[in-house]
């Protein structure tokens, strides 16, 4: 019996488990079954809705996503409400002060609490103030409504002034705003007091000076201090009159302000000029609570609504559109929608991606700075006109009482510029491009890659008293002596007249709202003003500035009075004689920067502003693309930039021989085409060829070199002498016309190709004295110091040539296929982009430039970089074509950084060509198949060019690398551009210098042997003063230090990995590949540089890398240009 009992006991185990697999099976079987199960009603519907009301299945997944993680977790909500109340009780509970306190006396301001508020230059308040509590506490704005999202979360709370604190006439002569700015003090106070709140600072409303708030941090112990509370005190609606705030009234007048020199009379003394936005101010704090409930009335009910608003701020945050007094904020554009569900052109059947593609198309085709928009208002005389707002105003948006301008803050700068952000982002929402959720919502854009050039100001514009406008005179007064201002409103209308046709846009840095703690006076405002511009590139560099004719004489005069001594009358080609302006240059390189001078003259003659505090972003990283020549009658270094003209240089010369080549009678096949496939024919070489000179010192004569092989009067490298200077060869495709006298021999046609090199090179020898060496596979031809090899091409010859059916035979014909026919469409598809975008060559050298110099150009081919860079110009995402070679290089650092090379290929739409079911294809093959393809994966429409662009040496280890330097180089550019104003002496050089703590072996050069070390970041050079060589062939394509690289890959590839710079490198860097070290069993056949050891305690015999040997012979092969090793 008791030997029954165990077994009884696993036959229950084996029952429940039998029971267990059972239920298991049939959990997978109904799981089966539910994936292949008809639709549920309510899956139809939401199929059906997302084919009609949204762009896709995806973007409505990535939609609700993304909503799911900007909104608030509902838990947190209980603390914050918690607090909230605390606060209310805290405030409501402050007691009455019975006496009476005079506004100019010390008495009036709470101890250790400062007034935050300074009118400067402004008469002294006086009147009397008694502190009274709060009438009304409440929560306003996107916590109430339920939009408040990530990741700034602020809840903002009304206070509102109870009538007693105020006087029917505090609208003249900022008294409100100033017995505003004391009712706050002592809010702060007696809330310092209390021990709800951890910290307590002062800051602005959206920047503006006038209107201090009080930012509250909760203390985290009783509630939670996750959520930023802004408090704001206000006034109730009917607190003033609201025909004395209309944008025509005075309320400033001119003796408040009496360190300001008026030109008017005695009699108009009493008087002011118009305060528009002072008036606005007031209005604002007079209509937080009749906002509240319009915008609640028309979405607290409506859930795609209330999305499309937190959809919106997420568009806004990310391109920095929301932020100080310029911006516009969520409240802006939940009024917008409001007017737009008002105007019947929303409904609340519309989706949230619906009301947000009408927002943008709604705001991107709007003028609201000639035609201002209006909520429905009754008609009454009484209510201003627009006529009246528009020319208070630059943007005008009136709200529902009519005398309220929502947008009188938003600059017209500001607004074109929010203008062009929803044009660009509706046009890549109704583009085929594949990750456009992520470009509209999850990619930020900071203001240092929106736009091509930037000016910093530092200081504003000198006004001159005696001299002043009337019109400056009035806006200041009306500004309350806001300095910054007013100078801003000027400086832009200054730059608008100025620059004119050159630039698209033009926007203001905004401004970092300030906070500061509630013992100190408010801080001083930064003079520091930073402005973008989006340049037109069919016209920045442009040397002439048309003027009027001289008929006109009206206009004429203006213009000769704004452009001053810089404007002449001038006859043109056509006949006609205007007004211009004549910019000259020396250098193609100095019309980039003709903005930069308009820019400094005029703020000079108009603003009294030296170029000294001037600082003109451009061409920061060009001195990265020049040679720095040592002057020595001066001992200074002189950049050369003059890479445009060189290349001119180069294809004038090169189409000259051209013309020639083709007028050779004499050749058995006349020449049908012409095609230059190196890199200086694309106009993205970084240094093209200059010509050669006579170094006698450098070199021998093949005359005295007994070998019959060598043509005579060839220049040679002699190993008893330094190394000569660079002279590449620029490679060129010569294709002879197509006739049955080709014969179908791989063979016989390269020897005929040969006869054809020969042949070419005597005829140009004898009947044009030009100096030609022809070889087997090429003819070098030496005119005007340039060198030009030639290759004859035949088309049928790869494919004669892959007959032969073995590895050899297919490497030489893919070479051949490359540089007969590849190369030759890419580079007339390269020749074309440069003729559309004019910034294409400078950014490509530019990143060029930079890959190199971080000693990764032997891993990505230059057609690889020049079609990425491409994209930039292709795939616009939300952005604007860059205008600017620092702006397109800013823009490959982060598309480097951030695109997700392991999952996805990079498509390259040039021409259009793709289509969207093909790219989603090619995606899909992608990331089933990615083994098959290469690390990096760059494709273009016309399939034959994309084995160009493969990278067969990148590895994922060197890719990773690649993007991390990307990163800190991109963000360390940032920090350099925004605190350029502040910082002396910022080496923008620096993300050119590569770390070297990552390698284990750096093998330095001899300086004599890099012969390109002219073109080194941080070479000076003493130019040479050598007569052009016109007699000899020179040295051609000879590198020592590349001779040397490619030896170490052949003998040591396979243990490690070796980078250099081509461009001016003077070491080469050693990465020993990861398993080189380890422990290996013994096999004869791999003993090279190996040392044999016992494995522990075993007889078993393992080989060991030797690598001391392996340096030492890194040195032996290299023992003439080696100068050290560094082994670490």
């Amino acid at each position: 019996m008791k030997s029954s009992k165990p077994h009884h006991r696993k036959r229950k185990e084996n029952t429940s488990e039998l029971d267990h697999a059972d239920t298991k099976d049939s959990n997978v079987i109904k799981k089966k079954k539910s994936l292949y199960a008809p639709l549920t009603r309510d899956e139809l519907v939401t199929i059906k809705e997302t084919e009609n009301l949204y762009r896709s299945g995806l973007f409505r997944m990535q939609t609700d996503e993304l909503l799911k993680e900007i909104k608030l977790k509902k838990k947190r909500n209980k603390k914050l409400d918690l607090f909230l109340h605390a606060l209310r009780d805290c405030l409501i509970n402050i007691p009455d002060n019975t006496q009476e306190l005079e506004l100019d006396d010390l008495a009036c301001q709470p101890k250790g609490i400062h007034i935050p508020l300074y009118l400067q230059d402004a008469q002294t308040i006086k009147g009397k103030f008694t502190f009274k509590s709060p009438t009304n506490i409440a929560v306003v704005g996107s916590y109430m409504l339920g939009t408040i999202t990530k990741p700034t979360v602020n809840v903002d709370v009304t206070v509102e002034i109870p009538q007693e604190c105020l006087h029917p006439r505090d609208h003249i002569n900022a008294r409100y705003y100033y017995r505003r700015a004391v009712y706050l003090s002592h809010l702060a106070y007696h809330l310092n007091q209390s021990n709800i709140c951890q910290e307590i600072q002062y800051s602005t409303m959206n920047g503006d000076p006038l209107k201090p708030i009080l930012v509250i941090k909760a203390a985290p112990e009783q509630f939670t201090s996750y959520y930023t509370i802004r408090l704001y005190p206000c006034i109730d609606q009917a607190a003033f009159k609201l025909s004395q705030l209309k944008p025509t009234k005075d309320n400033i007048r001119y003796d408040f302000y009496p360190s300001i020199e008026s030109k008017f009379t005695e009699e108009t003394q009493q008087l002011g000029p118009p305060t528009p936005h002072y008036n606005h101010g007031i209005l604002v704090d007079m209509s937080f609570s009749r906002h509240l409930k319009e915008i609640y009335q028309a979405i607290h009910q409506n859930q795609p609504l209330i999305d499309a608003v937190a959809l919106i701020k997420t568009w806004l945050y990310q391109r920095e559109l929301n932020k100080g007094i310029n911006g516009f904020n969520g409240f802006l554009a939940s009024m917008f929608l409001v007017y737009l569900l008002q105007k019947r052109k929303l409904n609340p059947q519309m989706s949230s991606y619906q009301i947000l593609r009408i927002f943008l198309v709604e705001l991107g085709s709007s003028d609201w700075s000639t035609i201002g928009i209006q909520f429905m208002k009754e008609n009454s005389s009484d209510i201003p006109s627009m006529t009246e707002f528009s020319t208070a105003f630059e943007v005008v948006f009136i709200d529902s009482s009519g005398y309220l301008n929502l947008t009188a803050n938003l600059s017209k700068a500001s607004y074109y510029e929010l203008r062009h952000a929803a044009a660009m982002s509706l046009q890549h929402l109704d583009s085929n491009c594949n990750d456009v959720f992520s470009n509209i919502f999850m990619k930020k854009i900071p203001y240092f890659t929106k736009y091509d050039q930037y000016i910093i100001l530092k200081q504003l514009p000198q006004l001159d008293k005696a001299t002043i406008g009337q019109e400056l005179l009035e806006n200041l007064i009306a500004r309350c002596h806001n300095l910054r201002s007013v100078m801003l409103r000027w400086l832009l209308v200054i730059l608008e007249r100025g620059l004119n046709k050159r630039v698209k846009l033009i926007s203001v840095m905004p401004e970092a709202i300030s906070k500061w703690p509630l013992h100190k006076k408010p801080p001083v405002k930064n003079e520091n003003i930073t402005i973008g511009l989006l340049l037109d590139t069919e016209q920045y560099s442009s040397v002439i500035e048309m003027g009027p004719s001289a008929e006109d004489s009206q206009a004429a005069e203006m213009f000769r009075k704004f452009w001053g001594e810089k404007s002449e009358l001038r006859r043109f080609k056509d006949g006609a004689i205007n007004e211009a302006i004549l910019w000259q240059c020396k250098c193609i390189a100095e019309k980039r920067f003709i903005c930069e001078r308009i820019v400094k003259y005029l703020l000079q003659l108009h603003g009294k502003i030296s170029s000294e505090n001037v600082i003109y972003i451009a061409g920061q990283l060009d001195d990265t693309l020049t040679i720095t020549f040592e002057d020595e009658s001066k001992k200074l270094s002189v950049s050369n930039n003059t890479t445009e003209e060189d290349t001119m240089s180069v294809l004038k010369s090169f189409n000259e021989l051209c013309r020639v080549l083709r007028s050779l009678k004499s050749l058995p096949l006349s020449i049908t085409a012409i095609q230059g496939i190196s890199p200086v024919f694309r106009h993205t070489e970084i240094f093209p060829s200059k010509p050669a000179k006579r170094f006698k010192s450098r070199t021998s004569l093949s005359d005295d070199v007994s070998n019959e092989v060598i043509a005579k009067n060839v220049l040679l490298p002699s190993a008893e002498k330094t190394c000569p200077e660079w002279i590449p060869a620029n490679e060129a495709v010569c294709s002879m016309e197509l006739t049955g006298e080709w014969p179908q021999d791989a063979d016989a046609i390269r020897r005929l190709r040969a006869a054809l090199h020969l042949e070419i090179a005597r005829l140009l020898s004898q009947n044009h004295s030009i100096i030609a060496v022809g070889q087997a596979n090429f003819v070098d031809i030496f005119k005007d110091g340039y060198v030009f090899r030639m290759h004859v091409a035949y088309h049928r010859e790869p494919g004669l040539i892959r007959l032969a059916d073995d590895e050899r035979s297919q490497q030489i014909a893919n070479e051949l296929e490359k540089r007969t026919h590849l190369l030759p469409q890419f580079a007339t598809m390269i020749n074309g982009m440069n003729e559309q975008y004019h910034t294409y060559s400078a950014t490509v050298r530019l990143v060029k430039r930079w890959i190199a110099s971080h000693l990764l150009g032997g891993y990505i081919t230059e057609e690889c970089i020049e079609v990425i860079v491409a994209s930039l110009f292709l795939n616009l995402e939300t952005y604007d074509m860059p205008g600017s070679g620092l702006n397109g290089f800013l823009r490959f650092l982060k598309l480097m950084c951030t695109f997700d090379w392991l999952n996805s290929p990079l498509f390259v739409n040039l021409n259009e060509n793709f289509i969207e079911t093909d790219m989603a294809e090619i995606a899909m093959d992608f990331r089933e198949n990615r083994s098959k393809y290469p690390v990096m994966f760059v494709i273009i429409p016309k399939n034959a060019l994309n084995p160009l662009f493969g990278t067969p040496k990148l590895t994922n280890s060197i890719l990773n690398r690649l993007t991390v330097l990307a990163r800190e180089s991109y963000s360390l550019l940032l920090k350099q551009l925004s605190s350029y104003a502040s910082e002396k002496n910022v080496d923008f050089v620096k993300i050119f210098r590569t770390p070297l703590e990552d390698y284990d072996v750096i093998i330095n050069l001899k300086l004599e042997y890099v012969c390109r070390f002219h073109e080194g970041i941080d070479s000076v050079v003493t130019e040479c003063r050598s007569d052009l060589n016109k007699k000899y062939m020179p040295v051609v394509n000879f590198d020592p230090v590349q001779c040397y690289l490619r030896e170490l890959e052949v003998n040591f590839g396979d243990i490690a990995l070796f980078f250099h710079n081509k461009y001016g490198g003077d070491f080469i860097a050693v990465v020993w590949k990861p398993d080189t070290f380890k422990p290996q069993s013994l096999k004869v056949s791999e003993m090279y540089y190996k040392n044999i050891r016992k494995e522990g305690n075993s007889k078993k015999l393992m080989m060991l890398t030797d690598k001391e040997s392996i340096v030492q012979d890194f040195r032996l092969l290299g023992e003439s240009i080696v100068s050290s090793i560094e082994s670490r």
